[in-house]
């Protein structure tokens, strides 16, 4: 019997990491690392925990993903979401290790009338986007195509008790007011974060490589994914749709960021519809939350 497959995980106490260990713990040997025993910036850290594990993969999840904490701090974003990841790949290229980058939609410009397929060129349009992508192009330069696999999430949710993000927030909100408001004037596409680990899994598996996105299927505004959740999950609560200019932000939002998974379809893979994946997931926090 050979030995189990070990990935050594970076960023794994988020709502993201949370639910992609859970999955692929159930095959894989995963070492789980978070602040403050895994910081990305330190290079003497990343490397004690690569002699280690000894990992085949580094999951590198460990990222600044709040967009206006980015904007105010760059710095700080450049720190960790571009220089802490080509610390990780330096790692990666001195031991010969695979890494499995998670990047994001938000490192397109937005003004496509249509969802982003991966031949689109990148054109990030604030700090996040910018240092993530400069994160995708320190993978790229540091490692051998064999060895790196980036993978482009698109609007998250999971994560349970853990999700502070869109779905989890007007889950809890829709149980206590009666109307609220959401923008349908900005793109995307929802993003379960169990099917980000069970992607995972199967690209492992496979032993696949390069640049792929993978959304749930589907191209929406929050508006519409609010509108879902009342119904989901049952309750009386009027959504009614305003323009992004109503919620002012620091960064701003492109108002594309859906994509297309045209590169997993020709593995033959295909992302559930994101309706399916947000139906499993509001049925979870129905156990998880008490309303």
């Amino acid at each position: 019997m050979s030995p189990k497959i070990k990935i050594l995980a970076t960023g794994a106490g988020g709502m993201l990491g949370g639910d992609v260990i859970k999955e692929l713990s159930e095959k894989f040997e995963v070492f789980p690392t978070d602040l403050p025993e895994l910081d990305v910036r330190n290079k003497e850290a990343i490397n004690r925990w690569m002699g280690k594990i000894k990992p085949d993969y580094v999951l590198h999840m460990a990222a600044i993903t709040d967009l206006d904490l980015c904007e105010e701090n760059p710095e700080l974003a450049d720190a960790v979401n571009h220089i802490g990841t080509l610390n990780v790949a330096e790692a990666c290229e001195k031991t010969g290790t695979s890494i499995i980058y998670i990047s994001t939609s938000g490192i397109f410009s937005g003004r496509k009338k249509s969802p982003y397929s991966e031949n689109d060129k990148p054109i990030p349009q604030n700090a996040y986007g910018k240092t993530k992508y400069l994160g995708e192009l320190a993978v790229e330069k540091t490692l051998p195509s064999e060895c790196r696999l980036i993978l482009r999430a698109g609007w998250l949710f999971g994560g349970g008790k853990k999700d502070i993000k869109f779905v989890g927030k007007i889950y809890k909100l829709v149980h206590r007011l009666d109307k609220l408001t959401a923008v349908n004037d900005i793109y995307g596409s929802p993003n379960y974060s169990v099917d980000i680990g069970k992607l995972i899994d199967y690209l492992i598996t496979n032993k696949v490589n390069g640049i792929y996105h993978a959304s749930n299927e589907g191209c929406v505004t929050r508006f519409d994914i609010a509108e879902e959740i009342v119904r989901l999950a049952g309750v009386d609560c009027r959504v009614e749709p305003v323009p992004a200019t109503d919620f002012p932000t620091r960064a701003p939002r492109p108002p594309m960021e859906a994509m297309t998974n045209k590169k997993l379809e020709k593995l033959g893979y295909k992302m559930r519809g994101w309706k399916e994946a947000l139906a499993e997931y509001i049925d979870r926090l129905k156990c998880e939350l008490e309303y």
